[in-house]
């Protein structure tokens, strides 16, 4: 018996929004969809696909715009200094954690505490 067309978007929706869950849940610690894919038991490839097909952003660009969220709220509200921002966000260094904030928003994260 296969599943309706329905039930295949459905079923797809469900892991969108488990997926959603997941990177609010984690992208603290995790920003690999390897992590991801394993909690869902499927493959990185198949966990891309679905998302961008059903949400119009890749799976890694959900996970990159939670992580900046994050870093977003801790700059605006906390007197925490970017390296512990960094070390908050599990960036191996404040270096790291500037190039992946600059590449995601526009600014770097010195430059966005300031606006």
């Amino acid at each position: 018996m296969h599943n309706s067309p329905e039930q295949f978007q459905s079923k797809q929706k469900t892991l969108v929004k488990i997926f959603l869950n997941l990177v609010h849940t984690h992208c603290k610690e995790e920003r690999g969809l390897n992590f991801y894919a394993d909690k869902l038991h499927i493959t990185p490839k198949h966990l891309s696909k679905v998302i961008k097909e059903n949400s119009n952003m890749s799976a890694a660009a959900w996970i990159d715009n939670s992580v900046v969220l994050e870093a977003r709220a801790m700059l605006k509200s906390t007197n925490m200094t970017i390296q512990q921002i960094s070390e908050e966000l599990n960036f191996s260094s404040q270096t790291f954690f500037g190039k992946f904030f600059k590449r995601v928003v526009g600014v770097s994260p010195k430059e966005y505490r300031r606006k």
